[in-house]
């Protein structure tokens, strides 16, 4: 009887020695799972590209749950495979050849029209056919591959089937069951959310590359000309944007042919970035365009002005314009709307030719005028923008009167552009807090040197 009684409790206790180990087996299990469902939710973090996180979710799922895995992205119906790997004890001609094999994933997951997954957890001869794409060479390969379970899951994000993942195991020995089937639905969910918050900001990253690339496109357009040769005049002129990382900004200068002779402008616009960019691409067009099709300066300020209040928001521009006549006997015509007056530099002397009328997009009744500059030989008018008057260093601001000094005795506009740029970069050190534009005008008889070649300055181009 007592015999009885402890082999009876012998097999308890060896029943519940089993049980416990059943149980911490299955408590291991639960826990590599949940470290894996968090593993997974993290992949996309560290990774910066949408194949990094590809490869970080496959490194996560193979070996720990698969002997190989295929992640697939699904786009108009069509399967394109993205990702492969196969366990490091698996042949390396398998990952190729899954690589270049066309996906075989069940069409309810290409076509979205149904989530269920696909589970095959004793693979067959038969299933291994309808996998194939052919009877043959590809055939082969699946039965080379000694598949025993696989599980294909859609992967959801947004509502929308946007991949699909596949896992199997093979050579590993292991089976999948209906607990298994179980988890790797729940996975697809933490998988579609990390590849869609990569996929995201990757279309993020794609759109403002493109966006950066259109901006600069945009920016060299509109970038200020090489000045043209102008018979019987020399002409010379900078342009420095603020920022080391802009372009172009709010200052434009241009020369064009018009009627009898040439339209020489130079402008500043409202704002800075985009917004400044894009009022002074019309404000550049529209004097262009007006001034060629009616040869009037004031109708060309006065068609831009009706532009400028035609946009939404405050759009304001100065403008400052000469008309150089192909006779040299004509005397320059001036128009300046809110702009510095040009500066006649005669030697030592330096005096404005005329006075600013209103600054163009602030009133619809604003009225221009045209005013008469004789530029003697040996004489020559500058023009800058606000950006070189109000340009900050360590004594303040730049000013008229430093202007004045440092025009004083120029001898022609090479020389004046010269001059003026080397005294900005030395006040502001190199570090301008506006655009900054410069264009400089004599008559070619006295300055033929400097008409040869028409000067165009750039940013860290202080030295001439």
């Amino acid at each position: 009887m007592n015999w009885i009684a402890i082999s009876a409790l012998e097999v308890a206790l060896a029943a519940l020695c089993v049980c416990l180990v059943v149980l911490w087996m299955r408590g291991r299990r639960a826990q590599r799972r949940f470290q894996v469902l968090g593993d997974v939710a993290t992949a996309s973090e560290a990774a910066t590209t949408l194949e990094e996180t590809f490869a970080a979710i496959c490194d996560i799922l193979v070996p720990e749950l698969a002997d190989f895995c295929m992640l697939d992205v699904i786009e108009d119906g069509q399967a394109r495979r993205s990702a492969v790997r196969v366990a490091p004890d698996g042949n390396p001609e398998i990952e190729r050849g899954l690589w270049e094999r066309e996906p075989s994933l069940p069409e309810h997951i290409t076509q979205g029209k149904a989530l269920e997954p696909r589970f095959i957890e004793r693979m067959s001869e038969a299933e291994l056919r309808n996998l194939a794409h052919d009877e043959g060479p590809d055939l082969a390969f699946l039965r080379g591959l000694g598949v025993r379970s696989a599980i294909t899951v859609a992967l959801q994000a947004r509502g929308k089937v946007t991949g699909a993942l596949t896992l199997a195991v093979a050579w590993s020995g292991r089976r999948y069951r209906s607990s298994d089937e179980r988890f790797i639905w729940i996975l697809s969910g933490r998988i579609a959310l990390a590849l869609d918050n990569s996929g995201l900001f990757a279309d993020l990253e794609k759109a403002e590359r493109a966006r950066a690339e259109i901006a600069e496109t945009l920016q060299h357009g509109l970038l200020p000309p090489p000045l043209p040769h102008i018979p019987g005049w020399s002409l010379a002129a900078m342009y420095r944007p603020a920022g080391a990382e802009n372009e172009v900004g709010g200052d434009f200068y241009d020369a064009f042919r018009v009627s009898g002779g040439w339209m020489v402008v130079i402008g500043d616009v409202t704002g800075r970035g985009a917004q400044a960019a894009s009022i002074t691409a019309l404000a550049r067009y529209t004097l262009r365009t007006a001034a060629v099709l009616t040869d009037d300066p004031l109708v060309a300020l006065a068609t831009l002005n009706r532009a400028l209040l035609a946009r939404s928001g405050t759009a304001l521009c100065s403008i400052a314009a000469l008309v150089l006549s192909e006779d040299p006997r004509q005397p320059v015509r001036v128009a300046v709307a809110g702009h510095p007056p040009p500066l006649l530099v005669d030697g030592e002397d330096v005096v404005e030719v005329t006075t600013a009328d209103p600054v163009l997009g602030a009133f619809a009744d604003g009225e221009w005028r045209i005013s008469h500059s004789a530029v003697e030989p040996g004489c020559q008018l500058v023009l800058v923008t606000d950006g070189v008057i109000e340009a900050a260093g360590e004594g303040g601001r730049f000013g008229e009167a430093r202007l004045r000094v440092e025009l004083s005795g120029a001898g022609n506009p090479a020389h004046a552009v010269q001059r003026l740029e080397r005294a900005l970069h030395a006040f502001t050190d190199g570090a301008l807090d506006d655009d900054a534009a410069i264009l400089a005008v004599a008559r070619a008889e006295q300055s033929s040197a400097s008409a040869a070649v028409p000067r165009l300055s750039m940013v860290g181009d202080a030295d001439g």
